[in-house]
């Protein structure tokens, strides 16, 4: 059942209550918990870019050993993805949405809605029971998914979008603000190497970096251990290397920041490991 949370309650998120985006109440479905918790705003395009899916399954996955919630705005493209690989990482997420948490929701929304709550997490709005969509209200979802958030990670946005709003209302708030470049001659990657030239946003250049960048390791210096090799894996520098991925070599190329001939290096090492296939021009990983 949708519960109603005043400001003043406890159960309202900390951060949106000392936030200048904060309203005098929230609608909640789902489980009402944010304590003592990081939470990240993950936002972008909702039509990402073929490699989307997996640069947020590999960024998210970095944070599955810390208390982190996952804030996004369950529309199409990156929201969904992000909403999806918390779900996959067993972390908690929270779906800010432009409407009232009791009206339905259609097709592929209300299948990942209800997923989040059977999951533990939550749907939020700053909507009243019985407000319907309306496009003037998607601006003050964006304020309430970065406000309630610590830092806010654009990861594909077009120059102008509903991502870059977010952006622009984390950064009025003197909050983390970050970025993943992308190639320039792609239109999705435009905002977020635009907001990374204006040094609005900080760069995450690798994945593994994330958790570093957020200074998680200082907020929960003792995460659950995970194993891992001696040595580095070839793979920590090619965090979009998901298997299922397709890309071409001159892609790898360009993702990797590297020459060919290191590229084919790597390429070789990796095939032999039977981690990847390479077919001509194309890479199946």
């Amino acid at each position: 059942m949708p519960r109603e949370i005043d400001a003043q309650s406890l159960e309202y998120p900390p951060l949106l209550a000392k936030s200048k985006y904060a309203v005098p109440k929230l609608w909640v479905t789902g489980a009402v918990d944010f304590g003592n918790e990081f939470c990240l705003a993950m936002v972008g395009t909702r039509s990402p870019s073929g490699i989307a899916a997996n640069t947020v399954r590999s960024l998210v996955k970095t944070l599955k050993a810390y208390k982190v919630r996952i804030v996004s705005g369950l529309a199409q493209g990156i929201d969904s993805l992000c909403h999806e690989a918390a779900i996959e990482n067993n972390l908690p997420t929270t779906a800010v949405i432009a409407q009232g948490v009791d009206m339905p929701l259609q097709g592929s929304q209300k299948i990942l809605a209800q997923k989040i709550l059977d999951h533990g997490g939550n749907i939020i709005s700053p909507f009243a029971l019985g407000s319907q969509a309306y496009q003037g209200y998607f601006v003050k979802r964006n304020t309430i998914i970065t406000g309630m958030s610590n830092a806010t990670l654009i990861v594909e946005s077009r120059k102008k979008g509903g991502a870059m709003h977010t952006a622009n209302f984390c950064y009025r708030e003197n909050k983390l603000l970050l970025a993943v470049p992308g190639n320039p001659m792609t239109p999705t990657s435009e905002g977020c190497n635009h907001l990374i030239y204006q040094k609005q946003a900080q760069i995450v250049w690798n994945a593994n970096e994330l958790p570093e960048i957020l200074g998680l390791n200082s907020l929960f210096p003792t995460p659950p251990h995970i194993p891992h090799a001696s040595q580095p894996s070839i793979c920590s520098s090619m965090p979009w290397a998901v298997k299922g991925t397709i890309l071409e070599i001159s892609e790898i190329c360009e993702l990797s920041e590297k020459p060919i001939n290191e590229v084919l290096a790597m390429l070789t090492e990796l095939e032999i490991q039977g981690k990847c296939q390479v077919r001509g021009q194309s890479v199946v990983f």
